[in-house]
């Protein structure tokens, strides 16, 4: 009996171990989206994306972990371009906040966001303008609103569960459009809270967020 409470109490010393082992410095990760394979058949109708921007709010401590937040110093001692890159905050197996999640240099949530937008008209069947100068009076012109786009994680002794939430306000120009809202939600179980699998959960919302995309503009 005191030999299982000892390989029990040994295995849960080295769970601790391999959950916290990297989780005080800063990870880098890359959102790419797979090559489409979808056929695209034009519908016509043209869209172009004006702005993406990210309006998301991080708290210094905040009382749940769905809520961005940063280390190293606070939200409030980082940069912009710093707060652009942020998706999601380490912790250790008991749930202390501890290091972070960054896009590499030269993406941010606005970038990947506009990327899953192109992407999304594309297959559903428009053209989406890129110069202003080709905009028309039947042109969609959209403008985002990042409000979530967080993953986190949450502990539990034989697993941990890693979750992901984007959430976006669409607002578009022509009259008698109501501004859409997306919003998606992913989780699944894993032993060690890799980069790897943040990047795996994450997409499964990006994809979900396309998904979702393409209903709410098919019937324009």
């Amino acid at each position: 009996m005191k030999t299982f409470s000892k390989i029990t109490t040994l295995f849960f010393l080295i769970t601790i171990v391999t959950l916290t082992g990297c989780a005080t410095n800063r990870g880098i990760v890359s959102l790419q989206l797979p090559e489409s394979t979808t056929v695209h058949e034009p519908n016509g109708k043209h869209i172009y994306l004006e702005s993406v921007v990210d309006e998301r709010i991080f708290e210094e401590n905040p009382k749940t972990q769905d809520i961005p937040s940063l280390g190293f110093g606070g939200a409030k001692n980082s940069i912009k371009e710093l707060k652009l890159r942020a998706i999601a905050r380490k912790r250790n197996s008991f749930g202390k906040a501890l290091g972070d999640i960054l896009l590499k240099p030269g993406q941010t949530v606005e970038t990947v966001i506009a990327d899953a937008l192109k992407r999304s008209f594309i297959e559903t069947g428009y053209q989406v303008i890129d110069d202003k100068e080709n905009i028309t009076e039947n042109t969609l012109i959209l403008k985002v609103k990042i409000r979530d786009f967080w993953a986190y994680m949450t502990p539990g002794f034989w697993a941990l569960t890693l979750s992901s939430d984007i959430s976006t306000d669409i607002d578009i120009t022509q009259i008698g459009i109501d501004t859409k809202t997306i919003t998606v939600h992913s989780e699944g179980k894993y032993q060690i809270a890799s980069e790897k699998n943040w990047m795996e959960i994450v997409h499964q919302s990006l994809h979900k967020y396309i998904s979702e995309v393409k209903t709410s503009f098919k019937h324009f």
